[in-house]
């Protein structure tokens, strides 16, 4: 995590209290999203035990599990990728952050929270589009609306977006430092 080093002479900076709140909200959805990721874990893997006994030893395939088992990923990717944006998992360039003077590695993950939230402006955007343009399309073998399942992009990336802003955040309070990947939890 950032730290803040007290400056010259003076107290500790501390957070103001809505700056406090935003990073308590999302902590908090933060951790949501990936406790409904495992649990999308443990649903893809039980679907898929389910599809299998179907098809391999029954041999009656089940019409609707392998769809429901991609959807269910597609949910799990987008809401696990909000923590692994919190963690700054997403773009490892820890070789060159360390390899560098600390402000500049400070600078270089700066640049790529920025580019990172570029990008997921853009999936937000292209999400919400695909969303609409599929409200009247149904899912095969779910029979359910497929937006549904598009809505995981513009969910999922508000989420990591939220978490990509207050990790650049941390990096822009005085006296931080470049985020050290071991110290930066979630839980």
């Amino acid at each position: 995590m950032a730290s803040a080093r007290p400056p010259a002479g003076g107290t500790p900076w501390r957070r103001p209290a809505w700056l406090r709140a935003i990073r308590a909200v999302e902590r908090g959805l933060t951790e949501a999203a990936l406790a409904l990721a495992m649990v999308g874990v443990a649903l893809m893997a039980s679907f898929t035990c389910y599809q299998v006994f179907m098809r391999f030893v029954l041999g009656q395939p089940s019409t609707w599990s392998e769809v429901l088992v991609r959807s269910i990923m597609i949910w799990t990717v987008y809401l696990a990728a909000a923590a692994a944006f919190r963690e700054g998992a997403m773009i490892a360039a820890e070789v060159l952050v360390r390899a560098v003077p600390r402000q500049l590695g400070r600078a270089l993950q700066i640049f790529a929270g920025a580019l990172s939230l570029l990008f997921l402006v853009i999936l937000v955007w292209t999400g919400i589009d695909m969303v609409m343009r599929t409200q009247s399309q149904t899912l095969a073998g779910l029979e359910i609306p497929i937006f549904w399942i598009y809505l995981a992009l513009p969910v999922g990336g508000c989420l990591a977006a939220l978490a990509v802003v207050v990790r650049t955040g941390e990096l822009l309070e005085p006296g931080a430092t470049i985020h050290e990947a071991h110290l930066d939890t979630i839980a």
